[in-house]
């Protein structure tokens, strides 16, 4: 991946800012420009001649600045343990041979930094800007000395909400979300489950109250008959007596017989009530485990409903805050963000550089169709709604251009720069080889002066692509105090002509460039200007012929008239 290189002021200093081609995450190049706008970190000079870097670039860059930092750690932390040590008379022995903790986490570091151009997982909390779940990759946030902030803050004056999202992170919530549906349908098959509890309660009962009608009408006939064999009993004594003891033994007879089928009655009896009583019993227990588990089914319907209310509370604020900003964020970002100073800024999976300026929160515009548009530098983040307006590099709003103008310059993939920057720093090596004639390996002397010209060139250079100045008006002058004294000043003279004879060689090719762009353009211009002009021939010649039949046809019939007369 390749990024197209943009100059701009920022607090009255010349920056580089990486723009993106992509409109997608990649937070390498929001920290990057973070870093850029700051001035602690600064482009290689082959990257400011040929406007664009890789992703190489970048990584090394930031890997530059995380190293830096990591030492800088390291040497803190050290004359904190040696001080540690000389209060403890050094009897602490224990950290000899102790790897510093540092040092694994610059290489873990110096691993993540190449993967944020494809993005990276954030998971925001909704409490304060500053409020996200730390994983791996903030920590390279934090070794590069960038911060990430969000403004998908939740107000706290909404109740309802706020007990339920509390300190829930973003996962959670869809976690929330994605519970509540599933509790969802398992209401609806607990509630078809109760459903049938309650027809197989029902069904029992009217079963038990069936049973205990027809017991009562066995009990009511079984008393009939008894109460009939006792009025028998009763007129078989009133009988007259004719053989007494004929008559006695008789009677006896018909007396066991009598107690003989009595106790049969009334062992059946008892056997038939134990076993209503059984049926009663069995009958009771089973409607009772029924009614526990229909209450069992109400008390779980009633638990996933609550879940199913905190869920949609939370699937409200989600999607009511699908931009993932709101005013109490905006407020909060007003309040954490010093003046001018610069943070990295997460929202809709997308990373920007944000900045403050006058109380006023700012965007910084990175994409690349604002490359030859000096006038468009920083998006005011005063909404929440995307209704913003643009402003210039000073944090005014720009002054309408007086003509619409093709932009300035060429507009070229950055992936195409970056594959001519090979060529082009080849063409600029031979330049100062030709320059430098047949001469020999240059000495240590002049190797020194030859670093420390790059850098005098990078400058300059710098100086030259800022786009308030023109390119073809800019005047080369290496100052030749900053180089160091040589051994002859033959080399300091041959030396200047070199780099002289090099920015002219690439100010040409650049010029060159410029106008064949320009020419194109004009080119283009003058096609599309001749095909309006045919476009609109045609139609006139349409038009004409539409008309030419309506007007001849009277003639034709006058004609035709004069014939047949």
């Amino acid at each position: 991946m390749a990024y197209q290189i943009k100059s701009i002021r920022y607090q009255n200093s010349p920056r580089k800012i990486l723009l993106q081609n992509i409109n997608g995450p990649c937070p390498l190049l929001a920290a990057a420009n973070a870093l850029l706008l700051r001035g602690v970190i600064t482009l290689s000079s082959e990257c400011v001649r040929n406007g664009v870097a890789s992703t190489d670039d970048v990584v090394n860059m930031l890997a530059n600045r995380a190293l830096i930092r990591s030492q800088q750690s390291s040497s803190t932390s050290s004359s904190l343990e040696k001080s540690d040590k000389d209060g403890n008379d050094g009897n602490d022995n224990d950290t000899t041979n102790k790897p510093s903790n540092h040092e694994y986490h610059l290489n873990e570091v110096l691993s993540i930094l190449p993967t944020l151009q494809h993005g990276m997982d954030v998971n925001p909390q909704f409490t304060s800007p500053q409020s996200i779940e730390y994983t791996h990759n903030l920590a390279a946030f934090d070794l590069l000395g960038v911060e990430l902030v969000h403004g998908w803050v939740l107000d706290p004056q909404d109740l309802e909400t706020c007990a339920v999202v509390e300190m829930k992170s973003y996962n959670e919530l869809i976690e929330l979300v994605i519970g509540g549906d599933e509790r969802r349908r398992e209401v609806v098959r607990l509630e078809g489950w109760k459903v049938e509890k309650e027809e197989e309660l029902m069904r029992l009962i009217d079963s038990g109250n069936k049973g205990s009608t027809e017991g009562n009408n066995e009990t009511e006939v079984k008393s009939k008959a008894q109460t009939e064999k006792d009025e028998t009993k009763v007129d078989s004594k009133a009988q007259t007596e004719k053989d007494k003891g004929v008559k006695e033994s008789t009677e006896t007879d018909e007396g066991v017989e009598v107690t003989s089928n009595d106790a049969d009655d009334s062992e059946s009896s008892t056997s038939e009530q134990i076993n209503n009583q059984c049926q009663e019993t069995v009958s009771l227990e089973q409607q009772q485990a029924i009614e526990q588990e229909i209450a069992d089914i109400g008390l779980k319907i009633e638990h996933a409903s609550l879940q199913i209310s905190r869920a949609d509370v939370a699937n409200a604020f989600l999607t009511s805050t699908s931009h993932q900003l709101t005013y109490h964020g905006l407020e909060q970002l007003h309040a954490h963000i010093g003046e001018d100073a610069v943070h990295v800024f997460f929202r809709n999976n997308h990373f920007g550089t944000i900045t403050k300026h006058d109380g006023i929160l700012y965007l910084l515009a990175t994409d690349l169709g604002y490359a030859n548009t000096p006038e468009i530098v920083w998006e005011k983040l005063d909404s929440i709604d995307g209704n913003t307006e643009y402003v210039n590099e000073y944090f005014e709003k720009p002054s309408p251009r007086a003509e619409l103008a093709p932009a300035a310059g060429p507009t070229i993939d950055p992936a195409l720069l970056l594959a001519q920057r090979s060529q082009a720093e080849n063409d600029y090596q031979l330049a100062m080889a030709m320059s430098r004639g047949e001469s020999s390996v240059p000495t240590s002397s002049s190797q020194h002066a030859s670093t420390n010209a790059d850098e005098e060139e990078g400058k300059l250079i710098e100086a030259r692509t800022y786009h308030g100045e023109n390119d073809a008006t800019v005047a080369v002058d290496v100052d030749n105090s900053t180089l160091p004294s040589t051994s002859s000043s033959a080399q300091n003279s041959q030396l200047d002509s070199d780099h002289q004879m090099a920015l002219a060689f690439q100010r040409q090719e650049d010029q060159l460039n410029h106008e064949s762009e320009q020419l194109a353009r004009q080119l283009q211009a003058l096609d599309q200007q001749e095909v309006q002009m045919q476009r609109q021939r045609q139609q006139r010649n349409d038009t004409n012929r539409r008309r030419q039949p309506n007007s001849s046809r009277p003639a034709e019939e006058t004609k035709a008239g004069c014939t047949i007369s």
